[in-house]
């Protein structure tokens, strides 16, 4: 991977998959690379493969969450969200995006808030999870809480297209 040979780096981890096809790492890597080719059925394989060896493997759900996202499968996004939150309370990626996905697809603006509530506990400095707590104060009509937190983000991140959506 480092030489730029993604096509022997291919090889090298189905190889090392053959010979230990417990040691999670090698799928994890094979499915970072077909990300990288945008290949992403070929990586969420690789993920479901994760998760048929240790369900309990809440990166995998992230991952496969935030591919489901991209492809507007809202139901399965939510689910691998939860999955991964079940596993780990405290994963402020994923409470962050769940709190954006509830905020933008349902009327579940409490929980929405919420879980915003929780990845900005985690993550208070981050844009991405203040322009999300922003939005989720939006939505439950608190738009005072809203626009200070969009302007705080804007502060960290002055450039963000969306951001500046989100606050007019």
């Amino acid at each position: 991977m480092a030489q730029k040979n993604q096509e022997q780096a291919r090889a090298t981890l189905n190889k090392a998959i053959e010979t230990d096809p417990d040691y999670l790492n090698s799928y994890n890597t094979l499915a970072s690379i077909f990300l990288a080719e945008n290949d992403t059925e070929n990586a969420k394989k690789q993920h479901m493969t994760i998760l048929e060896k240790n369900e309990n493997a809440a990166t995998s759900h992230m991952i496969l969450a935030t591919i489901y996202d991209r492809e507007d499968d809202f139901k399965s996004a939510e689910k691998h969200y939860r999955k991964a939150l079940e596993i780990n309370p405290e994963f402020a990626a994923a409470a962050n995006n769940l709190s954006y996905l509830l905020s933008s697809r349902t009327e579940n603006f409490d929980e929405a808030l919420t879980l915003a509530q929780k990845a900005k506990s985690r993550s208070p400095e981050d844009p991405s999870v203040m322009d999300t707590m922003g939005f989720a104060y939006y939505k439950k009509g608190l738009y005072g809480n809203a626009v200070a937190e969009f302007l705080d983000c804007l502060k960290k991140n002055p450039e963000n297209p969306v951001v500046r959506y989100h606050l007019a």
